[in-house]
């Protein structure tokens, strides 16, 4: 094992025993020693044989990134060998790899035990749902040896508004937070980090801070202070007509009327690009009641599956205007695929995006959004943001494209047909012209 030691904020992270502290969040900033905390903790009790681990992340290049550093971390005490590989100790302990590649990921190993669960990258898991699946697999039959979580994370991404309500974060946490599970009765930990606790990042790489300290109003909060606080993102579309529908309460529980219709709006991606809302309006409202994302690459029959098990009664699909598209493989369109399973797609106009955001802003007075069945869409809307020009240091006029992109697409698409909805169960026709 290279030689390591721990620098003040990694020293308490790792002194939390699995009897004070069943979860561990540890850093919430950039550059604050999260990766070395987290391969260090893996070697608590790894001179028991039997100890079993498992250490999660994103995707594959993140896991490959992971495990380079595990080479040189562990040499001497353990090497990596296997696929998916396994870092496997000179005592027999094994911890094990997995990245959440898609839905199926977060149910792959139930059933198994691990004492010792690392997620790295917290807040990249969309769902509190998704995390319990894979902390229900912590577990310990082996005396002497109690079952632990250790996370790590930025305050962004998708998992942002579960993960800091989950531990109780606001603001700048500058000392450890402790709550208790209401459910298990089980403590958590949030041991703040950033990158100044981090004394030999900032002494070999005085410029990664001067970096941190240039960004943006909102992300320079975040990464380099770690701050909880929902921030106005320079940039955002939607942020701050969030905060106003929830002072207006506009964001909340938002029940179904079976005496009204429902429609779907569409973006059709593959496996967790695929994603949907549902929606029901009248003359005063339109009300997002619930969301739906895809997993796998089984896209239009996994949708007519899904559809069949809500307790909805549809008045129409709506997809975008690349539905046409000819699928690989199959020689037919989306519409055609579709269409053969009882889905009939109506097309949204194609208008530029610009236009379609400022359409949505024009609607967003009228909307309402249920927060706990469309918790990852809300999120989306909030961190939806125009691209960062770095040479100019200033604001592209596009959006930013990645995970919070197809949710508000959805949105954008509604602002363009939600007129064409109605609400009762009389028959509609509607026409809309090919583009």
């Amino acid at each position: 094992m290279k030689e390591w030691r721990p620098m003040p904020k990694q020293e308490l992270a790792l002194s939390i025993a699995p009897g004070s502290a069943f979860e561990i969040l540890f850093g919430g900033a950039r550059g604050g020693g999260k990766t070395d905390t987290g391969q260090a903790w893996l070697t608590y009790d790894a001179q028991n044989p039997q100890l079993r681990s498992l250490v999660i992340r994103r995707n594959a290049d993140d896991l490959r990134d992971w495990i380079d550093r595990a080479r040189g971390f562990y040499s001497g005490i353990g090497e990596i060998l296997g696929q998916p590989p396994e870092v496997r100790f000179r005592w027999g302990s094994i911890a094990r790899t997995g990245h959440l590649k898609d839905e199926n990921a977060y149910t792959k190993y139930q059933g198994h035990e691990y004492q010792r669960i690392l997620i790295e990258e917290l807040t990249h898991i969309p769902s509190e749902d998704h995390y319990l699946k894979l902390i229900a697999s912590c577990r310990s039959t082996i005396p002497g040896i109690e079952p632990q979580v250790m996370a790590n994370c930025n305050p962004d991404g998708p998992g942002f508004s579960w993960v800091k309500k989950r531990w109780g974060l606001d603001g700048i946490p500058n000392e450890p937070i402790w709550n208790r599970d209401e459910k298990t009765g089980r403590m958590r930990v949030f041991i703040p980090s950033r990158v100044e606790d981090n004394l030999v990042l900032m002494q070999n790489d005085p410029e990664y801070i001067n970096n941190l300290k240039g960004l943006p109003d909102g992300l320079r909060e975040a990464w380099l202070y770690g701050s909880w606080s929902d921030p106005i993102i320079p940039g955002a579309y939607y942020t701050q007509s969030l905060m106003q529908m929830r002072n207006e309460r506009r964001i909340g529980l938002v029940p179904y009327d079976p005496t009204m219709k429902v429609w779907t709006v569409w973006d059709l991606g593959i496996g967790g690009q695929l994603v949907c809302i549902f929606v029901q309006r009248t003359s005063t409202g339109v009300f997002i009641i619930d969301s739906w994302q895809g997993e796998g690459s089984d896209g239009i029959p996994q949708v007519k599956k899904m559809l069949d098990t809500k307790p909805y009664i549809y008045g129409g699909h709506f997809a975008p205007h690349d539905i046409k598209r000819t699928e690989t493989g199959t020689g037919k369109t989306v519409l055609e695929t579709a269409a053969a399973l009882g889905i009939d797609f109506i097309r949204i106009p194609s208008i530029p995006v610009n236009d379609g955001i400022a359409k949505a802003l024009l609607m967003i007075p009228r909307v309402y959004i249920d927060e706990d069945k469309c918790e990852y869409f809300i999120e989306s809307l909030r961190q939806y943001r125009k691209m960062w020009d770095e040479k100019r240091l200033d604001w592209k006029d596009e959006p930013y494209h990645d995970w919070t992109s197809h949710y508000s697409d959805t949105f954008r698409y509604l602002a363009l047909v939600e007129d064409m909805m109605t609400s009762y169960y009389s028959d509609v026709h509607v026409y809309i012209p090919e583009y």
